[in-house]
Formats: C-alpha cells, sequence, structure tokens
C-alpha cells in the first residue's frame, strides 16, 4: 500500500473548546507560551518548545493542548511510546481535541497498528467529517486493506482544492481494483491538467495506469508529459517500462536507451534494458549490460541476481555460480537465491547438494510448482525414482506443465512402467509436438515393445527437431538397422558416435521462472 508520511503535523494549535470570557492573569500567559511553543515547533527548536510547554503542564497538567504539542516534540524525538502516551492524556482530558486525535492516528501509521489507527481517525472524520487531511489517510489505509469502496467514500470527500499531487494516485488505485475504467480515465484527464505535479509523480501515475490495464492511456499521458520534458529520465524510464511488461521491446529498448543518455550509468535502467535484451533472447546484450550494472553497484543483490540468472541461461556456471553462492552467503532464507543456486549447482554436477538446497526452497515456497519440478528433475538424476516421482507428481498437482510431464514419463520408464509412460509422452506432444526429447522417449519406448513403425515415426521427426539429440540418433540407428535399413542405420551410428565423442552432455532439464527476491 502507499504508505503515509511518517512525519507528525501540528494541526490544531490550540484547543476547539470556547474559551471563557474572562481569563485569569496565569491563563493568558499559558495561552502566550502555548503560541511560542507552536511557533518554536515550527522552526524545528524542539528544545524552546519542551520548556515552554513544561511550564504550561506545571501550572495546568491536564492542558490538552500543552500535552498534543508535547507529543509532536517526542515524536519528533523518536521518543513514540511517550509521544502515544501524551496524545492519549490529551484526549483523555478533551476527547473532542482534533488535533490529538490526528496526531495519534499518525503516529500509530507509522508503528504498523494501522487497525487502531483507522479507529482514532474515524473518531476524528465524525469531529470533522470534511477534513481532507483526514480523509485522505483513511483512504488510504481502506485501500491498503482491499476496502476499495470505504477508500473511496473517504477520498471522495476530498474537494480538488485541497487535493494535493499524492491524492490523484490514492484515488486512482480503487477505481482500478473495482474496473471503473472511464472514472480511472476521467482522472488521468485531470491529472494531465494538474500543473503541480513534476515528472516523476507522472510517471509513477502512469504507471500505476498501465498497471491497471489502462496502458494506451499511461503511454498518452507520459508522451504528452515529454512534450514540456523530451529528455526527462523519469518519462523515458516509465515509457521503457511500461513497453516491456506489454512485449514491445524495440520501443522498449529505445526509450530505456534513451533514459540511460539522460541518466548515465542509472542501475535500475541498465538492469530494464538487460531484461528487455533477455526477452528478445538477446542473452550477449543482456549481460554486457549487466557487466556494466556491476562496476555501477557492486554490491546490490538485485543487480547481481539478474546477472547469476542471465549467465545460468547462458550456460555460463562458472560466472553463475558465485554470484548465487555469495547472495545465499548474505541471504540464506531468501527463496530466489536458494533456487538459483541449486540450479547452478545441479547444471554442475552437484545434484546431492542441489537436492539439499530445493527441499530448503519447496519448504519456503510449498505452492511453487517450479520448485518441485527443479527437485524431482535433481532427483531423477540420482535415480532416487520413488522421490523423484513424488515431485514431480507435486509439481503438476499444482500447475500442469508438458516438462514435468515429460520427466515424470522418464521416471516412470526407468521403474518398468512403460504403459504409464508411454501415455505421459504422448500427453505432452498432443500440447507440446515441437518436444524433441518426448519424441525421443516415446520413440524408444515403442522400439522397446517391438513397434518399429512406430519408433521409426517418432526418432526421425525427434531427430528432424533436435540433429543433436544423441539418443534420437542411436535409438533411431536401431530401429533401422532392425528394419534391414543399413545405409540409415550407419549414418545414425556414426551422427550418434560423433556427437559422443563431443562428450555433448544433453540436458533434461528445463529452468523455469521463479518469483523474484523479494528485497
Amino acid at each position: 500500500m502507499t504508505r503515509l508520511r511518517p512525519a507528525l503535523v501540528l494541526l490544531i494549535l490550540l484547543s476547539s473548546a470556547p474559551a471563557p470570557q474572562a481569563q485569569t492573569r496565569g491563563e493568558r500567559l499559558n495561552l502566550r507560551r502555548l503560541e511560542q511553543a507552536a511557533s518554536a515547533l515550527a522552526a524545528g527548536e524542539l528544545q524552546r518548545a519542551e520548556s515552554l510547554l513544561g511550564a504550561v503542564l506545571a501550572a495546568a497538567p491536564r492542558d490538552a493542548d500543552a500535552l498534543n504539542l508535547l507529543g509532536v516534540v517526542r515524536a519528533r524525538q523518536q521518543r513514540g511510546a511517550e509521544a502515544e502516551r501524551l496524545f492519549r492524556r490529551a484526549l483523555d482530558a478533551e476527547p473532542s481535541h482534533l488535533g490529538a486525535h490526528v496526531n495519534l492516528g499518525e503516529l500509530l501509521i507509522t508503528t504498523g497498528r494501522e487497525e487502531e489507527a483507522i479507529q482514532v481517525l474515524l473518531a476524528a472524520q465524525r469531529l470533522a467529517p470534511d477534513r481532507p487531511d483526514v480523509n485522505v489517510k483513511l483512504g488510504s489505509l481502506y485501500g491498503g486493506r482491499g476496502e476499495h469502496e470505504r477508500s473511496l467514500e473517504h477520498l471522495r470527500r476530498v474537494p480538488a482544492s485541497a487535493a494535493g499531487g499524492d491524492y490523484f494516485p490514492l484515488l486512482l488505485k480503487p477505481l482500478l481494483a473495482l474496473k471503473r475504467h472511464e472514472e480511472a480515465r476521467g482522472l488521468a484527464r485531470e491529472f494531465a491538467a494538474y500543473p503541480a505535479a513534476d515528472a516523476r509523480a507522472r510517471a509513477e501515475f502512469a504507471v500505476l495506469l498501465a498497471r491497471g490495464g489502462l496502458v494506451e492511456e499511461a503511454l498518452g499521458l507520459l508522451e504528452a508529459a515529454r512534450v514540456r520534458e523530451p529528455r526527462s529520465f523519469h518519462l523515458l524510464f516509465a515509457l521503457g517500462f511500461i513497453s516491456a511488461a506489454t512485449g514491445r521491446h524495440e520501443k522498449a529498448e529505445t526509450y530505456l536507451t534513451e533514459a540511460l543518455d539522460a541518466k548515465p550509468d542509472d542501475v535500475e535502467a541498465l538492469r530494464a534494458l538487460a531484461s528487455v535484451a533477455r526477452a528478445r533472447g538477446d542473452f550477449e546484450k543482456s549481460l554486457a549490460h549487466l557487466v556494466r550494472a556491476r562496476r555501477v553497484a557492486p554490491e546490490s543483490p538485485r543487480v547481481l541476481y539478474d546477472f547469476g540468472v542471465t549467465a545460468l541461461q547462458m550456460g555460463l556456471l562458472l560466472d553463475a555460480l558465485p554470484a548465487f553462492e555469495q547472495l545465499h552467503r548474505a541471504h540464506p532464507r531468501e527463496p530466489a537465491y536458494l533456487y538459483g543456486l541449486a540450479a547452478a549447482r545441479l547444471k554442475r554436477g552437484g545434484r546431492a547438494e542441489a537436492v539439499r538446497l530445493l527441499k530448503e526452497y519447496v519448504a519456503l515456497r510449498p505452492a511453487d510448482a517450479s520448485g518441485f519440478y527443479l527437485l524431482g528433475a535433481a532427483l531423477h538424476s540420482l535415480e532416487q525414482s520413488a522421490e523423484a516421482r513424488a515431485a514431480l507428481e507435486q509439481s503438476l498437482s499444482l500447475r500442469p506443465d508438458a516438462d514435468a510431464e515429460y520427466l515424470l514419463g522418464e521416471t516412470l520408464a526407468n521403474e518398468g512402467d512403460r504403459a504409464a509412460a508411454v501415455e505421459l509422452f504422448r500427453r505432452v506432444l498432443r500440447a507440446r509436438p515441437e518436444h524433441a526429447a518426448a519424441r525421443a522417449a516415446l520413440g524408444t519406448a515403442y522400439r522397446e515393445q517391438g513397434d518399429f513403425a512406430a519408433a521409426k515415426a517418432e526418432l526421425e521427426r525427434a531427430v528432424e527437431l533436435d540433429p543433436d539429440d544423441l539418443r534420437a540418433s542411436y535409438q533411431l540407428g536401431l530401429v533401422y538397422a532392425r528394419l534391414g535399413d543399413k545405409e540409415g542405420a550407419k549414418k545414425m551410428f556414426a551422427r550418434a558416435d560423433g556427437l559422443r565423442g563431443r562428450e555433448r552432455r544433453r540436458e533434461s532439464v528445463i529452468l523455469k521462472l521463479i518469483d523474484p527476491p523479494q528485497q
């Protein structure tokens, strides 16, 4: 949710209760001290304000204004518990003290006690139903809880004349959540004409619009803003971010490159450019951007994670493994780093260690099918069939996936359950006809069952899809030999010998995307 600003502000200097017609000399003195204390607070002179308020409270211990102001002093001194006690004492002395209500509500927000804050601020709203700051705070709190109708109820009490720049994104969020797109478009037009919004605010608003499904409106808002600030980093970055998120990779790269020109060596722009290059299949360019980002921010976990993922996808295990080891040492309970390290270990042949890490991962993310898939793959490579089957079945119970079905089929074939394996390979190929490994496995199963015609068809297609598949070439050679095609068999065996001679290790494990790190 959008956090309200933690700084406590002085809302009411004096009680709203009517003053008596005649004041004693002491009462007039206390009033002057309160006014002086308020001025000192506004100037940041906390010690002077505290001294003046102490004098007031010595003469009138239940003075609600003095208690409220001293609570503000304590809050600014980072003494939150004392500030809370003072605000509550002010309300005990004068239950209708609006300033103490609002200040206490703000303090509760900053300490994460949002439910209590809502109750305090609702009491403030009953005292002043149309007060803008109270309604904005309540709208933000209800929006953070997903109570979008109640959020709108409070935000719509804020008049346009009192709305600040922060008000527009607060109102946009519930409108988008409730699918009130026409109202959201109207708000976007209103915000586009709002003169006080800077480029950063316009960029953030546009990203919210795009995430809510109003992509063209978001891009239009940003392009209109660029007329005034054509080289604004924030506008260019937002245009690149939204374009990338909607698959417009060429435009995204153009915008992000311009953003980087406006703010050279910006780490987030480099990460975004690397992500776009990765999405376009240009892993070398992606890695180049990340190498540059590492020079700028060598301690950034996000940069190191992106670098590790890209290196892993490129098969650069000597680069990926130390990156994930460094991340895991610093954050041993971060699931994404566990997964990355396990994948790198598995690719490097550290199967037992990969299994250990993946068991930790699935304990942290028990609803992630990718974790169980990779665990099943690691167990399969160790020929621990029963455990591999259980992990792969758990993966498939969480999410259908052709690669997991393929590996489960291989596991069942190894256990001797050829009929179940064949059914799985067929299911994989119905979903993904171009799955070369599944065709090779199905062709092998047909050969073992003596159905050489079916085996020939599947294995020829497997070799066509992946000429470097050692198993497909060798199995096809066996089929040709059995069918009396000596020349075909000789050719396939020669191909298999060439692949074996290069010691090309075939990978049956497909790395899956997982949720990125939370920090």
